[in-house]
């Protein structure tokens, strides 16, 4: 907020006026820059638990106007001039996916295998897999809102890891990225962190490493019951494994929902509280957490994909790394989708570089790869964000430069004026 303070009457009035209405320009376009406050607590929130009554989860009829502030904070339609995401398979180890009857998915949904019940996962009672895949693909409005999802022509494999109460082990999810890669799957997003791993499930991963395909997992399990706000999260698996994307949520303030560092250290963050997204049907629901967010980084890795099709999947994950925006307070960035497919793509140097290995050196002043010295809470280049500095930084011209007038020019009563910022 901005605040000032004039002492005596008259001869100041226009000079007060401008430096007024160019404050409030600046503090209106600062607020536009920003993410929007968190989206729709009346919606109905979905989870990996079916609902208490048992039954499967409600079709949603609510409507939300806007653009859901997790859209608004990565800006995805900036990376979709040069890609969304056609070609590339993302495989949503969950609940399963309701592809039929689900408008925003309509028509790119596989229905993979159910390793645990058998059969195919073409439905979702619970809903959670479905709000997985739309923030993966979702394309077209749900209830009215602007919402996306980030890879809009990426196809979507659904693989059930889970029994009809939503529970999942590590020889379900062992499994079920071991059909993902059979399945022809480039990304696997698994939102599901266990508190340990197994054979299996290290077995599975390797696989995927050697058929070059990138797999996302959460690096705590979200709404840990009886846990301290001052204890940090436990490890969480697949996310522990090296060759396993490891992902944290941000709130939309842009800082680390958890507050202490989670054991498993977090590659990458993205949105992670008070998400919307769709759920069976289409219709708009809320979820969050960590679980959620890998949602985000597996849609940016089929954009990257897509634009550079072929590279290893070591060098897909360093892409989005190296693109990823500093994010406040926490040592890993928030994952760019406009950046990680839009920054110059250069052969990695060093030995022991795969053939054909591709790493991002992301654009900086000198060519240095730094993006310089603003410390900003989102992604760079988002429009409204770089109008807001500039108009800052007019305004703020314009004030000094009143300042110094005011006192330059002789007047019959001195006259003070203080500004101050917070």
């Amino acid at each position: 907020m901005v605040t000032t303070r004039r002492v005596g009457r008259g001869g100041t009035g226009t000079s007060a006026g401008l430096v007024l209405l160019l404050i409030g320009a600046t503090t209106a376009a600062v607020g536009t820059a920003g993410p929007a406050a968190a989206d729709g607590d009346t919606l109905p929130r979905v989870s990996a638990a079916p609902p208490d009554d048992g039954g499967c989860v409600a079709r949603s009829t609510r409507s939300v106007p806007g653009t859901p502030w997790a859209q608004q904070y990565l800006a995805p339609s900036r990376a979709w001039e040069w890609s969304r995401g056609a070609g590339v398979t993302v495989a949503v180890l969950d609940t399963g996916v309701a592809g039929t009857g689900t408008a925003p998915l309509a028509g790119r949904v596989t229905a993979g295998p159910d390793v645990v019940g058998g059969g195919r996962a073409g439905d979702d009672c619970i809903g959670h897999g479905t709000f997985v895949a739309g923030l993966v693909a979702g394309a077209g409005a749900a209830g009215g809102t602007g919402f996306a999802g980030v890879a809009p022509d990426a196809r979507i494999l659904s693989v059930r890891v889970t029994d009809g109460d939503g529970v999942t082990t590590a020889g379900r999810i062992a499994d079920g990225i071991e059909a993902a890669v059979a399945g022809g799957a480039r990304v696997v997003d698994v939102p599901f962190a266990l508190p340990s791993g197994s054979a299996a499930l290290t077995r599975a991963v390797e696989l995927a490493e050697r058929r070059e395909v990138v797999v996302v997992a959460p690096a705590y399990a979200s709404g840990r019951a009886g846990a301290k706000a001052s204890a940090a999260a436990p490890a969480a698996y697949p996310a522990a494994l090296p060759q396993v994307l490891a992902v944290a949520g941000l709130t939309p303030e842009g800082v680390p929902e958890e507050t202490v560092a989670p054991v498993t250290a977090p590659d990458l963050y993205a949105p992670g509280t008070s998400l919307t997204g769709i759920g069976p049907g289409g219709g708009p629901f809320t979820g969050g957490g960590a679980e959620l967010a890998t949602a985000f980084v597996a849609a940016t890795a089929a954009l990257v994909d897509a634009r550079r099709p072929g590279l290893p999947a070591a060098a897909l994950r360093d892409r989005l790394t190296a693109t990823a925006y500093p994010a406040a307070g926490a040592g890993a960035g928030t994952v760019d989708p406009a950046e990680a497919v839009s920054a110059p793509f250069t052969p990695a140097s060093g030995t022991g570089a795969a053939e054909g290995r591709q790493t991002a050196v992301p654009d900086g002043p000198g060519g240095t790869g730094a993006r310089g010295g603003l410390a900003l809470s989102g992604p760079p280049g988002h429009r409204g964000r770089a109008t807001a500095l500039w108009v800052a930084g007019a305004a703020a011209g314009v004030v000094v430069l009143t300042a110094a007038t005011a006192f330059a020019v002789p007047r019959g009563r001195r006259r003070r004026w203080a500004a101050g910022t917070r």
